[in-house]
């Protein structure tokens, strides 16, 4: 007898235990959380012609045990756009991830990503990143390119004229064709138009901002240029800078540098002319010019500036003398001009 009801309790314990055991794997798999799967964390579209809008359809399934709520889906370009089926994914179910690829304007190999933000507490920012790869058809196309497409010119006085330079460069394999640009008018330019770049050729841009008409203050304008390139067949380009009013000085000097050629056809010595002009109001002296080297000679030795008034120097340029001396094929030479300036002492 007594052996009986120590089988019955030993029996009943065996059925406790497993009780509990049963119940607490059940309670242990109701409490996984969610858990996003994806079909394809990347996907390749492979070699599509230019313009080509491929599309994907990627299924989402819900892993876990408890309801998977989509917070948001975007990707990383406007090109890629994907949309799901439903935001709320119920436990061992699966809804579809639409993605589409708009290559317009895109050359060659091309990588973007779709990020999904969910619940799935697994996941890095709670965001599965999904990539997607696409590689575009070459055309035979012109391909415009720019070394620089900004300037500051920074403080300038009016009057000023900086220059800046760039280079447009047809990285494509046919004919690049710049056939217009809207520029203002205080702009000078060494584009004739239709301007026509050979594959792999460049062309050096010269601009020259000529700033005499140009109101006082604040530069912020824009320059376009038109090409046949099917993707960038409009670039522009900022100019920024401000403008103030031009300081003149008491002496001008006009040219600050000249540039003297000892050329064969002619054996005429080469006579180059200075302008000094004083915008002052007190008299200027001169007292003295002088010359580095002989062969460079000033027809004056000096002169006096009146208020206002402008006057020439002349400098000649004696060629026999300059080729016997000169050793060198060019040489930078100057002009030395000695000023008085009048200091008033009282006592």
């Amino acid at each position: 007898m007594r052996k009986k009801i120590v089988s019955i309790v030993f029996l009943v314990v065996i059925v406790i235990l497993g009780f509990v055991v049963v119940s607490d794997y059940i309670q242990n798999k109701s409490s996984q959380p969610p858990q996003l799967i994806v079909s394809e964390e990347e996907w390749d579209f492979g070699i599509v012609k230019p313009d080509a809008k491929p599309t994907h359809i990627f299924i989402i399934k819900n892993a876990g045990d408890e309801d998977l709520l989509i917070e948001r889906v975007r990707s990383s370009c406007g090109c890629l756009k994907a949309s799901i089926s439903s935001k709320r994914i119920s436990p061992g179910k699966s809804v579809e991830l639409k993605a589409t690829f708009d290559t317009t304007g895109y050359r060659g190999k091309v990588k973007k990503d779709i990020y999904i933000k969910s619940n799935d507490s697994r996941e890095p920012g709670l965001e599965k990143k999904i990539s997607v790869h696409v590689e575009v058809e070459h055309q035979i196309e012109p391909i415009i390119s720019v070394s620089q497409n900004e300037w500051n010119l920074g403080l300038i006085s009016q009057e000023d004229k900086p220059i800046f330079e760039f280079i447009i460069e047809n990285k494509g394999d046919e004919d690049l064709i710049i056939d217009k640009m809207d520029i203002y008018k205080h702009i000078n330019y060494n584009i004739s138009f239709p301007l026509i770049i050979l594959p792999g050729e460049k062309y050096k841009v010269t601009w020259i901002y000529d700033s005499t008409e140009h109101q006082l203050g604040e530069i912020r304008e824009s320059v376009i240029i038109y090409s046949n390139d099917p993707i960038r067949k409009a670039i522009s380009f900022r100019i920024l800078g401000y403008i103030k009013e031009k300081n003149k000085p008491a002496l001008s000097i006009y040219p600050i540098v000249a540039n003297l050629s000892l050329a064969t056809n002619s054996e005429v010595d080469t006579i180059e002319k200075f302008t000094f002009e004083n915008f002052g109001d007190e008299l200027v002296k001169i007292v003295s010019i002088k010359s580095s080297v002989d062969y460079l000679t000033p027809l004056k030795n000096d002169f006096i500036l009146k208020s206002q008034e402008k006057q020439d120097l002349q400098v000649v340029l004696m060629k026999d003398k300059a080729r016997e001396e000169m050793e060198e094929n060019q040489v930078k030479e100057y002009l030395y001009l000695t000023i008085a300036i009048p200091v008033n002492i009282s006592k």
